[in-house]
């Protein structure tokens, strides 16, 4: 599970961008650290919105924490409420808190978030779940401010919730075909289907609710079965539209339509019993497919 960000399915080229940080000394903690000031120097400014929150921030007025704080509560409340879960992690997780790495701009976020954080910046903000199985892990969201507020805050946020409450096991312990970096997961998993489409479209449903309109758009192409989208990933069967707003469309869609079954999967994916999980996707085969189509001509723009 571990990480989810913005453009996964070019994360392969992070391989070209750890190779010029060698060569470069760009991420290589003993040079960066005597080139760059360190992370609490940069980002000195720390906000606790509740025990479950902390921002670290650059540059953010009290105006913009409070809102920052305001909604990743209210994100935290809205996830516990649809699933039942407050005060009931997946075993074995110790990602107690959420910590939000906000740079003042991009520029800033591309100067520095490499070195701080080991993370490759050709995306929009990365979640870093870490290894939530060591006590003291620290699982860290990085972003940078753009238009006055905090890019993609309420998406990755559900990546952290997701992770510890609906999610066994670390990102590489899921579903996927990545193994970029930061984590370089030595064994990915090829076969499909993979939980990609889970991953991110939850996060896009959660963040947007039924106000998504470049989604919603797309649902009038007819582009994808749902079954196709189960087998969505991060570098084979991907692209923006696919993974971000084809997954919202058919997170919304088993959400509203079969709750009984996203139910019945969270049983296997909170264990992390992911060969159960796969046999009961495959169960579902092609079934859905007709209704899906038929959900998606009845959408109509807010």
């Amino acid at each position: 599970m571990g990480i989810k960000k913005e453009n996964r399915w070019i994360a392969q080229r992070f391989l070209l961008l750890t190779a010029f940080a060698l060569l470069f000394g760009y991420g290589n903690s003993n040079t960066a650290s005597a080139e760059l000031a360190p992370v609490t120097e940069v980002l000195s400014q720390v906000t606790d919105c509740n025990s479950t929150i902390v921002i670290r921030s650059q540059s953010l007025d009290k105006e913009q924490l409070d809102s920052a704080c305001k909604i990743l509560i209210t994100q935290e409340d809205k996830f516990h409420a649809v699933f039942n879960t407050r005060g009931k992690p997946v075993a074995d997780d110790n990602n107690v808190k959420m910590r939000a790495n906000i740079y003042s701009n991009r520029d800033e976020f591309v100067k520095y978030a490499t070195a701080h954080f080991n993370m490759p910046t050709n995306n929009g903000g990365m979640y870093l779940e870490g290894y939530p199985d060591k006590v003291g892990n620290q699982a860290e969201f990085v972003a940078y401010e753009r238009s006055g507020k905090i890019w993609n805050l309420k998406h990755e946020y559900i990546h952290y919730l997701d992770g510890r409450f609906n999610k066994y096991g670390d990102y590489c312990n899921g579903l996927h075909d990545d193994h970029a970096g930061p984590e370089f997961c030595p064994s990915p998993h090829l076969a499909y289907p993979h939980i990609v489409w889970w991953a991110e479209g939850l996060g896009e449903y959660l963040a947007w609710g039924e106000s998504n309109p470049k989604a919603v758009a797309l649902a009038q192409e007819n582009s994808f079965t749902l079954s196709e989208l189960f087998n969505t990933s991060s570098n084979e069967n991907t692209g923006a539209d696919r993974v971000y707003r084809w997954g919202y469309l058919a997170v919304r869609f088993m959400m509203e339509q079969h709750r009984e079954l996203i139910d019945e999967m969270l049983v296997h994916v909170r264990s992390g019993n992911w060969q159960g999980y796969q046999q009961l996707i495959k169960t579902w085969g092609t079934s859905l497919d007709a209704e899906f189509s038929q959900w998606l001509q009845s959408l109509e723009a807010p």
